[in-house]
């Protein structure tokens, strides 16, 4: 199918969609909760629940359809090595979550969606270091540079006077935005790695596995590290909120918050599966166009002129990325060797058969 002329996956620009609407959600849905004193509720709980809900999906998915009606369910090549390699992204994941909800809270959903496109920059590099074969052109590279470019500009008004005291009640003010920006970037270099390793498990790892019975695997992970996490910040010495009981703050917004979240969980290995990591943050991205509008309206968020600048700028980034031209660098780039290989054998050959000329002439 062709979107503004440029040719797209069907399932990835599904997945894409579903996965821009759960992000825009769970922006939303968690600054809505949030109270003067912070998220009211036990995070670590609602992490761990969204992480047993995907494990569930993910198993009840194989065993219905994986292991009764496909003959490769992912059990023949099974073995331990392979199985603890997901704890990897899984400890990262549940990281990641954790650093979500504070940052959310800090910043507020415009801010929060331009600072955490800055994972876009870590993960090309990452891409680019662990799949090595599924590089970016030249023409990628600027769009990921420029997206950077469009995560500054857009919130500059934040960091003068008059527009930090704007922002502050609510939202940032600038010690909340340096806080919540830092762990942002690292939040986005968490997400670039256990992306692009996930990514690497899925598809080079027992390629013809079941997508959901890699899932199961990650997501019992994400259990384990979360329940452990829960655990910890229950004992003696947490925070009031945190060392209340399991559902401590749980409301009906909450519980759809924790459901958002797990579909959310699901659509990006979808994403892994039909599209890559860097399509997955540039889905991310479009998020930013739809929860700065609904904080506008909403939250009485303002949406200055240097923001809507990184908008357009964001806008160019998303075409040069996904733009058909990227095919004919990457076709050009890919004929290349093979045509520099040609003409040396070519020249070889030529070699070759002189030198057998003047063998002749000189006998």
């Amino acid at each position: 199918m062709k979107i503004c002329n440029i040719e797209v996956d069907p399932k990835a620009f599904g997945a894409g969609v579903a996965l821009t609407t759960f992000i825009v959600t769970q922006t939303m849905l968690t600054a809505a909760t949030k109270t003067s004193s912070g998220l009211p509720y036990k995070t670590t709980s609602a992490i761990l629940l969204q992480e047993a809900i995907k494990f569930s999906f993910a198993a009840a998915f194989w065993f219905n359809y994986d292991y009764k009606k496909k003959s490769n369910d992912g059990l023949q090549n099974f073995n331990l090595r392979d199985f603890m390699m997901y704890s990897v992204p899984g400890l990262t994941y549940a990281l990641q979550n954790s650093i979500v909800f504070t940052a959310i809270a800090m910043l507020g959903p415009p801010t929060f969606q331009v600072f955490s496109n800055f994972k876009i920059v870590t993960t090309a590099i990452l891409y680019r270091l662990i799949l090595p074969n599924r590089g970016l052109t030249i023409i990628q590279w600027l769009a990921v540079v420029l997206l950077f470019i469009s995560m500054v500009i857009s919130k500059l008004g934040v960091f003068t006077a008059s527009d930090a005291k704007s922002e502050g009640g609510a939202w940032a003010d600038q010690s909340e935005l340096i806080l919540g920006g830092g762990l942002l970037i690292v939040n986005s270099t968490l997400s670039a790695f256990s992306g692009v390793f996930n990514e690497w498990l899925i598809k080079k790892i027992d390629p013809e596995a079941p997508l959901q019975f890699k899932n199961m695997q990650l997501y019992f992970f994400g259990v384990v590290l979360n329940l452990l996490g829960n655990i910890l910040q229950s004992s003696p010495g947490a925070g009031d909120a945190e060392s209340d009981g399991f559902f401590s703050g749980f409301t009906p917004l909450v519980w759809i918050i924790i459901f958002n979240n797990a579909a959310l969980g699901i659509s990006v290995a979808y994403i892994m599966k039909h599209a890559n990591n860097v399509v997955k943050c540039f889905t991310g991205a479009v998020a930013v166009y739809i929860a700065t509008y609904l904080s506008s309206k909403f939250f009485n968020e303002t949406i200055d002129v240097a923001f809507m600048c990184g908008v357009v700028v964001l806008t160019v980034a998303l075409y040069l990325y996904m733009g058909d031209h990227n095919k004919v660098l990457k076709n050009h780039s890919a004929a290349s060797p093979r045509t520099h290989t040609q003409h040396t054998s070519e020249n070889v050959d030529l070699e070759m058969k002189v030198r057998g000329e003047g063998n002749k002439t000189v006998e």
